[in-house]
């Protein structure tokens, strides 16, 4: 309903503006009616769709877009103008999809971009081109391009896509993965603050690494930023996978960081959104990836149209599921190159492929059971694959791990052997040895095996052939295995040896007898060193063959050989020692010296090498030893200019050469030899004689032995005998004469050479001398006529009568045919192949009639030249041709059957064959006849002769049509009519149907004609049904001669004359001169339109004059002043551009006046213009004229083009109606904005042009002092530009610029230009102001500027300018994250070391890097800046900045080059790949070039490592070239220490101590020191004024104790980090730290009493962690042993299954022992255990006052271990008691026996008495 209304309200509204304006409205009728009266309006003209840009416009689109497609066009292209308007079709399409559709002419940019045909069309893809190379007349194709998935692809990287692409890719492709990320609102690039942008970034890193894999497999792989799209899809969190199958989607649920994961599950996926389960067909390159990535995988290789392969198909999709069920994917390709490929002969056949071995299916194709049958028995039973020859070669070139079987299959031993084989198949698979098997007897024979069946193991493409019993496979499997775990020195044969050499770079040889003692002791040594060679890839073999040694020149046996690069290199050392060999080898593959060689060895050389020089001397004799010392400093020159040099002592090779005295050299190219005359000793000069020899033709120096050889294998030779001949003789000066025609001669195939020896002279009758002699197929003919007049000499050598042989068939070489075929009107040409017996059979009958073709005036020849028939095109050979006027018929007819079978069986690449030859008299016939025919139709020629005509003829028009046109017949038809008329008119008309060399020159709609005149094209755009029109336009075209011809005074006048003026200096006699005037009159009137008059000039005096010796060339004289043209003058657009560049016609010391034309050019190119527009009759103008002038540079500086223009027209077309005004044009708006303000002002004037080129005045911030310093600090990524602001003050002032100018103007004056031009522009409108102005103030100024302006002129290049520029890039930077910023703050810029101003300083994470490139070029400023930021690069310093950085670093690792040092640069990239890693372990890595300083570091050969620990230097000793050796030795702890010092680290490599070191000590102190690259320190200086003494001398302390604490096993470190105490919870600062298993414990004691410390540092205390057993080393261990009196040791080995066993167990009665009052410890000694009688780990010792018991048990249970330390503990104790009862026993019993004794005693008997008494 609402639709019905607004139709009916549009017909209401409609009608009524028909009756109000029935002229200029017809709503009811589009067409317009044929009854109205008034005329419909014209519409309007659309503008055009496709945007124009200039470069620089270009450059910014490519820099903010992803996808531009860009339309190159020239101009007075025909061609390009209709491309272009089907190109408009669809431009609205293309920025629908996001990609922006530009056009541009600017042919010096398309070469840029490898455009050399226009019109042509380049796709941008994130700033990587890709140039189609379709049908840019099909708009549509040209949008599927722009559009399609293949067009985005980029190797190695996803491509990102919009929705609108999206949506495309996945209708037209049947499948897709895409990878859906979060908005880059919400994930900045480079910004990782958010998990799913960390998450989303590694997802992405990690699939970039299988997207080339999917697109091999068809799957294309795509990413997008669309979180709504996400929401519309459903998708969850970010990122997310989501697979696309013929439209049908699938969400991956896995984890997207494992791409392999991935990679299997998109393969698995691809069939499931099938609707018809078939048999899949893949392309070569997928096939190939499936092989790579499928283990069970069928291939059948078919032929679509072959009906036994369709049947075949047809019964195998019957097995497909089947196979499928079994794992087995099943595809098939149609592809014959790829079946040839793996060598599959006949097809169809099937391949079956596991794990990348293939095994071909032999039994009956058509029974599908059969083949399920036999595929299944693959997959369940392993046997050894059958593979192809081409299949071998593939797996030998991967250079995997392989046992090759060469057998027959017939042969019963064979068979035989391969069923004992079958039975170690799989052992074989166990060792990683891939074992195969081939029945080809010529494979065989390649690799010097003659009789099957034989075995050969190939490892890293080294083959090495088994001797033994193939029937015993025990012994053949041992032998394998031998060979994969001892790497002996491989033997091979004389064809194994020529593969090796032809496909590795270093092969080192040992020629040897194995029955030779001394080769077999000499072989048990070499075996040492072939690991060390594997390692600097070299490969080693030996081989056993006399004959093959002989090829070689090798005498004396054994010997080594090294082939660099197929260069032999002899070792003449003593082979017993190998490690001076391998020294040898390992300098040899480093550095680049002459090698020796033999004569067999030169032999060989001379035949394959394009440049070879060869030294020959004696290397007894001292001088020429010397002399050898002095060419090796030219070896690595002539290395890279593409030269081999080497050198050989051979004096009887020398004699052959005709070489008597030695030293000698002589340089051979294309086998043909020269000999050198001068001096060997000056190396400067041989290098320049050699470089001569290679880049320009010369007449070459031989002997007669040399000269012999060239006369029998050339056809033609010129020789000069001169006879003995000294410098300055007369002999001397006609040779140098003769020089000027050696190129003449080179180009037409004739050898020209010169020699003193008279031995061959006698031969032919040369009696005086010099003489000239020239032999043409070995027939000599003597010149007779004045040697002194070269240019009769070369009239006689090329004349027909001399180059013809009276009764013979001349031989000729390819530039010879080119030569008579230019210069001849009829030619019959006999191509052949040497050595065709039946050629040599049809050239006797073709000799029959050579004098009768003579007769008629037709030059017969013969050539055999290698590929001839490729160069012209032939259909095969034998061929026989005539060439009537260039124009070739060949010769066809009916070959004998017998004949014809023989010559195709020998010449298998012929696809057609030409006539009976045999008959020589039909021949002639034939001949005659196409002789004296005339041509009445359009000659159609083929692709040589059509590039020959345009190279030869001068008046050339060329009909190009194409077979399926349906117009082109007619055309052609009337065409034919004035073929006469063209010829008549000196015009020749050739018609031409090879479409692609019509695309090569930018032809896309058929016919199309083009006339070219000497070699340039002009396209016909008008009627080519008139053939009237057709012919008067070709006439046209003939007579246009628009150039005026000059003399020298006119020159003059003109220079003073003419504004703009062009001169094009010729040589009248140059036969290019008339194509490069035909160039530049094609743009001569487009030139005028720009104001530029284009003169001619052939005056030799006035070319010289302006630096043309040698012409033709372009002089552009711009008032006065001139200008060469150095780009290629035969593109005429490529010069019309820069005749009109704005930056060739301005000049700098006034405004420019412009017309028209030259507006549109510069408002094109310029993004802001600023134009004042005046008139002669305006009396205003002259003054403000005057006051602009000053800030003219002022403008240009700041990017802003001022012109002046005298067009009251012009100016009132953008409303400007009031002369004088300024009008200012920018890029953003096509309005031009008009100043209002004082005219007078110009400093206003000039700050209104700044503020309308950038209303927002973005500048690069300045700051000082410790904004800046802070600013590094936090900042990740800063550049910071020091300069010198008072120095560019005084140099910037008006004064100064002034007497710049001034002084640039007296020295233009004195330079150059005649005085009328000197004249033109020798006032000065600012000089005259100020003498207006009377300023006796402004004149001392000027004075004073003018006499600093010598001293201050550099400082203001190098700082205003400079920073200007760089006000450039300061957007771009900020766009890839870097801040600049600029400062003037000369204690700062001291603090980094820099001294010289401007200078620019890279900060990334605090660490400095100097730019040392031209501060003035902004681009390259910038592109470094952003290198540093996006690439982690090793940073290049200089000495002051190395001394600093020693001083300051703790581990820094320098690494010294030098400049044109391969083997450098190849180290350095090597390095740069342990970069990252370095920089995880605190280890920072820097390169210098200081050949100097090296030397303080004892460094005398580069490249060199030096590591400095804490300012420490250690030279690293290994191999450079093993980037990951060196890896190791940085971070290896041994040489990390230092002894008697702590170590200094920062928070790198304390965390990685953290994480390594069990017991690790941590001294956190202040920074002790300044440096001028330290950041904190800086920092410091400002913000900190606490000095470091405490530190000091707590570390004298602590470093007594070091030693000690390193002897219990503890790393001790100081650092001086604020970052690192806040990380460790340190609040005060020094503080020591014990870490034990990164748990820390602050020491709270006196830290200057270091044996305080270091009782605490082992105290077991402090030592012991709970709950877990302490790890020990030998010097805790005695400790523990003598302060404790009980002990438990568990003795145990890492990385030992027991031990961890036994140990987690042990864990957990830890705090049991504990209680127990029993300390435990582990130690992983096992020789320390030995010492307490501990055999077999793991074990447990208890030590009871240190004697020790050793536990016999189940160290598994914990509680029987920990029962039994209970019972050791309480042991003692019991012991106690029972002693002190026993004594207490003994005492009681000697108390009660003392009692007993006392009380129970009798009494004693009385006293005797005495007798006397009684």
């Amino acid at each position: 309903m609402t639709f019905t209304r607004l139709k009916t309200l549009t017909l209401l509204v409609c009608t009524l503006l028909a009756l109000s304006f029935p002229g200029y409205v017809n709503c009811a009728n589009k067409k317009g009616s044929s009854s109205s009266s008034q005329p419909a309006a014209a519409p309007l003209e659309p503008e055009a769709v496709i945007e124009e840009v200039n470069a620089k416009q270009l450059e910014k689109l490519l820099a903010d877009k992803d996808y531009v497609a860009v339309f190159w066009y020239a101009r007075s292209c025909v061609t390009c103008d209709k491309v272009l308007a089907e190109l408009e079709k669809i431009d609205d399409d293309t920025d629908s999809f996001g990609v922006d559709f530009v056009k541009i002419n600017d042919k010096r940019l398309a070469k840029q971009y490898g455009i050399k045909n226009f019109p042509a069309l380049t796709y941008f893809r994130e700033k990587e081109p890709i140039i189609y190379d379709g049908d840019l007349m099909d708009e549509e194709g040209v949008l599927d391009f722009l559009t399609s998935l293949e067009a985005m692809d980029l190797p190695d990287r996803i491509e990102e896509v919009n929705a609108k692409i999206l949506h495309k890719i996945i209708e037209d492709t049947d499948f897709v993965a895409v990878l859906f990320c979060p908005d880059h609102e919400t994930c900045p690039p480079r910004v990782m603050d958010k998990q799913q942008c960390r998450k989303c970034a590694k997802a992405l890193q990690e699939l970039e690494n299988i997207d080339d894999e999917a697109d091999q497999l068809g799957i294309g792989f795509v990413k997008i930023h669309d979180e709504a799209l996400a929401d519309e899809y459903n998708l969850g969190n970010l990122p997310a996978l989501v697979y696309y199958r013929h439209q049908t989607p699938i969400i991956y649920e896995g984890e997207l960081q494992r791409e392999e994961d991935v990679l299997e599950w998109l393969v698995q996926n691809k069939s499931t959104g099938d609707e018809d389960d078939v048999i899949e067909d893949v392309t070569s390159k997928t096939l190939s990836t499936l092989i790579s990535n499928i283990d069970n995988l069928v291939v059948l290789f078919y032929d679509h149209g072959n009906d036994d392969s369709m049947t075949v198909l047809e019964e195998l999709e019957q097995i497909d599921d089947d196979c499928d069920k079994h794992g087995i994917q099943f595809v098939k390709i149609d592809d014959a190159k790829a079946a040839a490929d793996y060598g599959i002969d006949s097809i169809p056949a099937i391949v079956y492929f596991e794990k990348e071995i293939p095994n071909v299916y032999d039994g009956d194709l058509m029974d599908e059971e059969q083949i399920l049958k036999w595929l299944l028995g693959q997959l369940e039973r392993d046997e050894i694959e059958d593979v192809t020859d081409e299949m071998l070669d593939t797996m030998i070139k991967e250079g995997r791990v392989i046992a090759v079987l060469f057998y027959d299959n017939n042969d019963k031993k064979s068979q035989k052997v391969l069923e004992e084989l079958e039975n170690i198949d799989d052992e074989c698979d166990a060792l990683g040895i891939t074992f195969v098997k081939i029945d080809n007897p010529e494979e065989a024979v390649e690799y010097g095996i003659n009789k099957v069946p034989k075995l050969i193991y190939f490892e890293k493409g080294i083959p090495t052939i088994y001797e033994g019993n193939l029937e015993d496979e025990e012994k053949l499997l041992k032998w394998l295995e031998e060979q994969t775990s001892s790497d002996q020195i491989e033997d091979i044969t004389d064809e194994m040896l020529d593969l090796i050499i032809e496909k590795m770079p270093h092969v080192a040889v040992l020629f040897y007898d194995k029955d030779q003692k001394k080769s077999q002791k000499i072989l048990a040594e070499l075996e040492n060193i072939d690991d060390e060679c594997d390692q600097n890839d070299i490969a080693f073999v030996k081989i056993d063959d006399d004959k093959e040694a002989k090829e070689w020149g090798i005498d004396e046996i054994p010997s080594i050989v090294l082939f660099e690069r197929g260069i032999p290199h002899i070792y003449e050392g003593d082979l017993m020692k190998e490690d001076e060999l391998l020294g040898w080898l390992v300098h040899q593959k480093r550095y680049s010296e002459i090698p020796e060689v033999t004569d067999e060895m030169k032999d060989k050389l001379v035949e394959n090498t394009e440049h070879l020089a060869v030294i020959f001397y004696d290397k007894d004799d001292k001088q020429d030893m010397r002399i050898l010392n002095e060419l090796e400093n030219i070896d690595d020159e002539l290395e890279k200019e593409g030269i081999v040099i080497v050198r050989i002592d051979n004096a009887a090779e020398a004699k052959e050469y005709g070489l008597d005295h030695l030293p000698a050299l002589i340089y051979f190219e294309n086998k043909i030899p020269a000999l050198y005359e001068g001096d060997l000793m000056n190396e400067d000069e041989v290098l320049e004689w050699l470089l001569v020899q290679k880049k320009t033709a010369t007449i070459e120096e031989v002997t007669d032995e040399i000269l012999v050889n060239l006369i029998n294998e050339h056809e033609y030779v010129v020789v000069f005998f001169t006879g003995p001949c000294e410098p300055g003789e007369s002999c001397d000066h006609t040779l140098n004469a003769l020089e000027s025609i050696d190129d003449e001669l080179d180009e037409a195939g004739i050898i020209f050479v010169t020699t003193e020896d008279t031995g061959i002279a006698k031969k032919y009758n040369v009696k005086t001398y010099p003489r000239l002699v020239f032999f043409r197929n070995r027939d000599p003919l003597h010149f007779t006529g004045d040697l002194d007049d070269e240019d009769e000499v070369l009239a006689w050598i090329t004349d027909d009568e001399t180059l013809e042989i009276p009764g013979k068939i001349e031989e000729v070489n390819v530039k010879m045919l080119d030569k008579i075929l230019a210069e001849n009107d009829h030619v019959v040409v006999f191509f052949y192949a040497e050595g065709d017996k039946k050629a040599q059979k049809i050239l006797n009958e073709l000799e029959n009639i050579d004098d009768e073709c003579e007769e008629k005036d037709i030059d017969f020849v013969k050539t055999s030249d290698d590929d001839i028939d490729k160069e012209y095109d032939l259909p095969g050979l034998p061929a026989l041709a005539f060439y009537r006027h260039k124009f070739r018929t060949i010769y066809t007819g009916k070959w004998p059957a017998e004949y014809l079978q023989d010559t195709i069986s020998q010449h298998s690449t012929i696809r057609c064959v030409a006539g009976d030859l045999m008959k020589e008299e039909e021949i002639l016939e034939w001949v005659i006849d196409l002789h004296e025919s005339t041509a009445d139709v359009i000659e159609s020629v083929d692709r040589k002769t059509l590039q020959v005509l345009i190279n030869d003829v001068e008046h050339l028009a060329v009909f190009f049509y194409d077979d399926e046109c349906e117009t082109c017949a007619g055309i052609l038809e009337e065409l034919e009519n004035i073929d006469d008329d063209t010829d008549k008119h000196g015009i020749q008309f050739v018609k031409s149907n090879d479409v692609k060399l019509a695309h090569e020159i930018g032809i896309f709609a058929f016919p199309a004609l083009v006339y070219y005149e000497t070699g340039v094209p002009i396209m016909y755009d008008g009627n080519l049904e008139s053939n009237q029109d057709v012919f008067n336009w070709i006439l046209e075209q003939k007579a246009d001669q628009s150039i005026e011809l000059i003399n020298r005074d006119q020159l003059i006048e003109y220079i003073g004359t003419k504004d703009f003026l062009a001169v094009v200096f010729y040589k009248e006699d140059d036969p290019d001169s008339p194509r490069v005037l035909r160039h530049i009159e094609l743009i001569d009137d487009e030139a005028a339109e720009y104001g530029i008059y284009i003169v001619k000039m052939h005056d030799k005096l006035m070319a010289k004059k302006y630096g043309y010796r040698n012409p033709p060339g372009l002089t552009y004289f711009r008032k006065g002043k001139y200008i060469n043209y150095d780009g290629d003058i035969d593109d005429e657009e490529e010069v019309l551009d820069w005749l009109t560049s704005p930056a060739n016609m301005e000049m700098t010391d006034h405004i420019e006046q412009v017309n028209r034309k030259m507006f549109e050019k510069i408002r094109k190119n310029s993004d802001y213009v600023a134009v004042i527009f005046y008139s002669d009759e305006c009396k205003q103008c002259p003054r403000v004229l005057a006051e602009v002038e000053h800030i003219d540079d002022d403008a240009d500086k700041a990017g802003i083009d001022f012109v002046k223009i005298d067009d009251k027209q012009m100016a009132k077309e953008y409303g400007v109606f009031a002369l004088p005004a300024i009008v200012f044009f920018k890029p953003t708006s096509k309005e031009p904005v008009i100043y209002a303000g004082d005219l007078y002002e110009e400093e206003q004037i000039l700050t209104w042009l700044l503020t309308q080129k950038d209303p927002s005045g973005d500048v690069i911030e300045d700051l000082e002092g410790e904004r800046l310093v802070q600013l590094i600090e936090e900042s990740g990524s800063i550049a910071v530009y020091f300069w010198n602001k008072t120095k560019c003050d005084i140099c910037n002032s008006k004064a100064a610029r002034k007497a710049r100018l001034k002084k640039e103007r007296e020295q233009h004056q004195q330079d150059g230009g005649t005085a009328s031009a000197a004249a033109a522009f020798g006032s000065d409108p600012e000089g005259g102001a100020g003498a207006a102005g009377g300023d006796g103030g402004g004149a001392a100024t000027d004075a004073a500027a003018g006499a600093k302006h010598d001293d201050d002129a550099d400082g203001c290049e190098q700082c205003t300018k400079v920073l200007e520029e760089l006000e450039n890039i300061d957007d771009d930077c900020d766009k890839h994250g870097i801040t600049f910023v600029k400062t003037r703050d000369f204690s700062v810029a001291d603090g980094y070391g820099v001294h010289e101003y401007p200078a620019l300083v890279y900060f990334e994470g605090g660490i400095p890097n100097v730019f040392e490139g031209e501060l003035s070029e902004e681009e390259e400023v910038l592109q470094w800046l952003i290198t540093q930021k996006t690439e982690d690069r090793i940073e290049l310093i200089t000495r002051q900045m190395l001394e600093t950085m020693v001083e300051e670093t703790q581990y820094l690792a320098v690494y010294f080059y030098k400049i044109n040092c391969n083997i450098c640069d190849q180290i350095l990239e090597g390095l740069e790949l342990i970069d990252d890693e370095c920089d995880v372990f605190g280890i920072h890595m820097v390169k210098i070039q200081d050949p100097q300083l090296a030397k303080r570091y004892s460094i005398k050969t580069f490249p060199a490592l030096v590591y400095f620990r804490n300012g420490n230097p250690l030279l690293f000793e290994g191999d450079l070239q093993n980037e990951q050796s060196v890896l190791e030795w940085l971070i290896d702890d041994d040489n990390r220490e230092l002894a008697d010092e702590i170590e200094e680290v920062n928070e790198r490599m304390l965390d990685r101590l953290m994480a390594e070191s069990t017991l690790l000590v941590v001294f956190f102190c202040k920074s002790i020191t300044y440096s001028k690259l330290c950041i904190k320190c800086l920092r410091e200086m400002f913000l900190d004024d606490d000095d470091c003494a405490e530190c000091e001398e707590i570390l004298e302390e602590l470093e007594e104790i070091d030693g000690e604490a390193d002897m219990f096993g503890i790393d001790f470190v100081k650092i001086a980090s604020v970052e690192a105490a806040k990380k460790y919870e340190i609040v005060n600062i020094p503080s020591l730290v014990y870490f034990r298993k990164q748990v820390p414990v602050l020491y709270d004691g006196d830290m200057h009493q270091h044996d305080k410390v270091i009782t605490w540092l082992t105290s077991q205390d402090v030592f012991e962690i709970k709950n877990e057993i302490e790890e020990v080393n030998r010097k805790m261990l005695d400790k523990l042993l003598e302060e404790n009196e009980f002990l438990s040791v568990f003795f145990y080995e890492h990385n030992q299954v027991d031990s961890a066993a036994a140990l987690e167990k042990l864990e957990n009665i830890d705090s049991e022992t504990d209680n127990l009052d029993i300390t435990f410890v582990k130690m992983a000694d096992s020789r320390y255990a030995k010492k307490w009688g501990v055999t077999k780990l793991p074990a447990m010792v208890y030590f009871r006052r240190r004697f020790p018991s050793i536990y016999r048990g189940d160290l598994l249970s914990e509680d029987e271990v920990l029962e039994w330390l209970r019972k050791n503990r309480f042991r003692q104790p019991e012991l106690n008691i029972f002693m002190y009862a026993l004594i207490a026993l003994a005492v009681a019993f000697v108390v009660y026996t003392a009692f007993l004794l006392q009380c129970f005693k009798p009494a004693p008997p009385p006293p005797v008495q005495h007798p006397k008494q009684s």
